[in-house]
């Protein structure tokens, strides 16, 4: 209930509310530049780059132990430091001394592999919030696994389902996503550094140990692979694309949904949209704020692919600027399945309108044809043919579904020249009226809320794989960590942290 001290309030927009925006959505709003600004400093990678590189110089002998311990020191970040890194950063730190700052580019390109880092760091990100959202759609389907609804077809009824049956297909389109979002993972957490420019170096480099001690999964062997591909780009776009689209079209049934003609949903009050010019105005507008999400994220995968299009695979800049777009899409696939997440745990479903609806189309009619084909006897377009009549004779006088009986299906069938098929009134209504709808739905599949419950059941038992995948991958790159300041402190001379 609105209080008056709220309803006198002068300083918003949102009386239709009768509460103040759930703060949640502010930080929501802001969530991708805080995320581009924390992985967008391209130096915190660069340094780590540059240690592992150090350290392996060092114990192929290419440079001796001062001079791997005067470049690891300067290497060493304090606070909050911003930038882009490399030889001319620090050939600073090291005062000027040239020298000593262009080890860190024996047998290196500049940029390999510091966007790799990058970007798998915002697809750790991705997946945790991915984890949330899909555990939050199979709460939401376990709880609504019997709330009976119009499923649609072409925006008309087609056979009725529940809301919770829809939540997993919705659920099932996210963890397809993730399935080509893990193996994008894979091919970026491949370490590309010491390629050279395409043809590796004439220094004896080991690249397997920076693998390790930098957390990749393993090395990308062509050398000209490193430098000229770059195609985890797109695989990561495409992956985030297909998990945006699944959300994106949701968004839009669930924006059909909450129109007030149609009354099937609505949000809680903090997180409807409001008008600066329409006093009445409380809708769920933030379904909109989820596609437009989506569509930032299916931008960055169009921009990715047509700055790849008509471009060599060779070292050329459009390719080498094109990490941006990944971290970009990241981001922008952050605030969506946040903001999706969110929604759904503030969505208030309405039953009994749900109900309503689906009693007032006649969607119960496959059913009956499946009726006039097992119990009398009927061919199938017959049953088809004389159903589909039927239920145009039904629209025409204004009989509702669960008022149809016998006598108009008997009439139908003389209409269509087919046999009377005599079912008595009841049997007809029963169908109809859906009365029996689930308990005749429940193959592999179907709306039955035992089915679905079922299938939420062997879902969880999926996303906690998923979150033990994710778990390893976390571990892969502390191991790296630790075992990178392991070899750091034999160098300095430093004790050996502990581990764990």
């Amino acid at each position: 209930m609105t209080s008056p001290d709220y309803a006198r309030r002068t300083d918003h927009r949102y009386h239709s509310l009768g509460v103040p925006p759930d703060s949640e959505w502010s930080a929501l709003r802001r969530l991708p530049g805080l995320e581009l600004d924390r992985l967008g400093s391209r130096l915190a990678y660069c340094c780590r780059m540059d240690r592992a590189w150090t350290v392996m110089l060092h114990r192929q002998g290419l440079v001796d132990t001062a001079l791997a311990r005067r470049v690891l020191q300067a290497l060493v970040l304090t606070g909050d430091e911003r930038g882009w890194g490399g030889e001319d950063w620090l050939k600073e730190r090291l005062g000027g001394d040239e020298h000593a700052a262009s080890v860190i580019n024996y047998g290196r390109t500049l940029q390999e592999p510091m966007a790799r880092m990058q970007m798998r760091d915002a697809l750790l990100n991705v997946f945790d919030d991915l984890h949330a959202c899909r555990e939050g759609i199979l709460a939401a389907a376990e709880t609504y696994a019997d709330a009976l609804m119009a499923g649609q077809s072409h925006f008309s009824h087609a056979q009725p389902t529940t809301y919770g049956a829809y939540l997993v297909a919705v659920h099932d389109g996210l963890a397809r996503a993730e399935a080509q979002l893990d193996l994008a993972y894979r091919h970026t957490n491949l370490n590309s550094g010491g390629c050279g420019a395409c043809s590796g170096t004439g220094w004896p480099v080991d690249r397997e140990l920076v693998t390790r001690l930098l957390g990749f999964d393993d090395t990308l062997e062509s050398a000209y692979d490193c430098e000229g591909s770059q195609d985890e780009i797109p695989q990561i776009l495409f992956a985030l694309s297909s998990l945006a689209l699944t959300l994106d079209r949701s968004a839009l049934d669930h924006s059909v949904w909450s129109l007030e003609e149609v009354g099937s949903i609505r949000l809680a009050p903090p997180w409807r949209g409001v008008s600066s010019f329409m006093p009445q105005k409380a809708h769920a507008g933030r379904f909109e704020n989820v596609r437009e999400a989506a569509v930032a994220v299916m931008g960055q995968m169009m921009t990715a692919v047509l700055t790849f299009k008509n471009e060599p695979i060779q070292d050329v800049l459009p390719v080498y600027h094109a990490p941006v777009c990944a971290l970009n899409g990241c981001a922008h696939a952050r605030k969506l399945l946040q903001l999706w997440t969110r929604l759904l745990e503030n969505l208030e479903v309405n039953r009994d309108r749900m109900r309503e609806i689906v009693r007032a189309g006649y969607s119960g009619a496959p059913d009956l044809a499946i009726v006039l084909i097992r119990e009398r006897r009927f061919a199938g377009r017959q049953a088809h043919r004389v159903c589909a009549t039927c239920v145009r004779i039904a629209r025409e006088r204004g009989v509702r579904p669960a008022d149809l009986d016998g006598a108009l299906l008997d009439e139908a069938a003389r209409l269509t020249g087919d046999p009377e098929p005599g079912l008595p009134d009841a049997r007809v209504r029963e169908i109809m009226g859906l009365d029996r709808f689930l308990d005749l739905h429940d193959n592999l599949g179907d709306p039955h809320p035992r089915e679905t419950r079922r299938l939420v059941a062997r879902r969880r038992e999926a996303l906690g794989a998923d979150r033990e995948r994710q778990a390893g991958r976390r571990d892969r790159l502390a191991a790296g960590h630790r075992l990178l300041e392991a070899e750091e402190a034999a160098i300095l001379g430093a004790p050996a942290p502990e581990p764990g």
